[in-house]
């Protein structure tokens, strides 16, 4: 009986050991906690969300387990993909961040991207035309050095509208039609364009694609050497112009 009380004693100090560390680790986790919330501003709440990541790292470094995952973390990963770094995989697969050789895509061989998107009709017309961030870029700089006129007369009063309204929207709009439409029909069909107007924009691109400039206007001019004539170019040789 005598040998088996330090064995006891030795187990309570070890219970009440484990129960104050368990206890102070709590209070300096609501202590730092309570750090961190006090500068939170109250009409800030990017300024939260930063602070409260930090106090997140704070209680990892302390022995916080990270083997939960942190809503925080999963809205805002910390490995995000920056796109194709290989130059001989330039090609990113749509909704995906798998990157391809350019020989890969259309080769009749689905596989190359999931859900094999590499064989997918739009993905075969985007990968001969300029990128779609590439075109909405475009589009956002010219809207800026020619405002609305320049797009009246590519598309018609009704885009232009449109476009003046929500312009965010219809640029994207537009360079996502310019990429994956297949024809001039298709592109007036996204873009809601009338028949009278998609006559007139395919009238305009032969003017450009004939080098007959002295038949547009001075701004459509200035837009075709900085850049425009390249892209109509691209969609003649993409096949936008076939009915």
């Amino acid at each position: 009986m005598t040998k088996t009380i330090p064995s006891l004693l030795l187990i309570l100090i070890c219970f009440l050991a484990v129960i104050f560390e368990v206890s102070s680790n709590d209070l300096l986790n609501h202590r730092s906690l309570e750090r961190f919330r006090s500068s939170w501003p109250v009409t800030s709440q990017h300024n939260k969300h930063d602070l409260f990541k930090k106090w997140l790292e704070h209680k990892r470094t302390s022995g916080f387990s990270a083997r939960s995952s942190v809503p925080f973390d999963l809205l805002h990963p910390a490995v995000q993909f920056k796109g194709c770094v290989d130059p001989s995989e330039p090609f990113q697969c749509p909704q995906s961040e798998r990157c391809i050789a350019l020989q890969f895509i259309c080769d009749g061989h689905p596989g190359d991207c999931p859900g094999n998107l590499d064989e997918n009709e739009e993905t075969c017309i985007a990968a001969k035309r300029p990128a779609k961030e590439n075109i909405e870029k475009f589009l956002h700089a010219e809207y800026t050095l020619h405002g609305p006129k320049l797009f009246t007369f590519l598309f018609g009063e009704k885009v232009a509208k449109s476009i003046d309204e929500n312009n965010t929207f219809w640029f994207d709009t537009l360079a996502s039609a310019f990429s994956v439409a297949k024809t001039i029909r298709r592109f007036a069909e996204k873009t809601r364009m009338s028949s009278t107007d998609r006559a007139h924009f395919q009238s305009v691109l032969q003017l450009i694609h004939d080098g007959r400039l002295e038949e547009v206007p001075l701004y459509v001019q200035e837009a075709v050497n900085q850049g425009l004539a390249s892209l109509v170019e691209k969609l003649y040789d993409s096949g936008f112009m076939e009915q």
